[in-house]
């Protein structure tokens, strides 16, 4: 339940709310990736939080003014996850897909 959220998420009014992301966490590309998904919905914006350069505090604003449920939230929460899985991915693994490519775009010998 929304409880458990209450340390990192803020609703600010109904059709508002802030997430706090902690950068040692999740890397700015991934807060952004995340936040781009919401984009049709909601108007985004984020700033480096006052009280700790750690964090970046996404605002998420409802476009038509509709009340913001639970389910946005964890749903934001959840894509912040799997964006910072793929970049990890990458990371680790990205080095091995530019060879793949790399060997089924060679010219194919006579």
């Amino acid at each position: 339940n929304m409880s458990q959220l209450k340390e990192f998420v803020n609703v600010v009014e109904s059709n508002k709310f802030k997430v706090s992301v902690n950068t040692e966490l999740y890397d700015k590309e991934a807060i952004v990736a995340s936040a781009y998904k919401y984009s049709g919905r909601f108007y985004i914006y984020q700033n480096e939080s006052e009280s700790d350069r750690k964090i970046v505090d996404v605002f998420f604003e409802s476009k038509e003014h509709s009340a913001i449920t639970e389910a946005d939230v964890k749903d934001f929460c959840n894509d912040l996850i799997d964006q910072q899985i793929r970049i990890h991915t990458t990371r680790q693994f990205g080095h091995i897909r530019d060879l793949i490519v790399e060997e089924a775009f060679k010219p194919v010998k006579k």
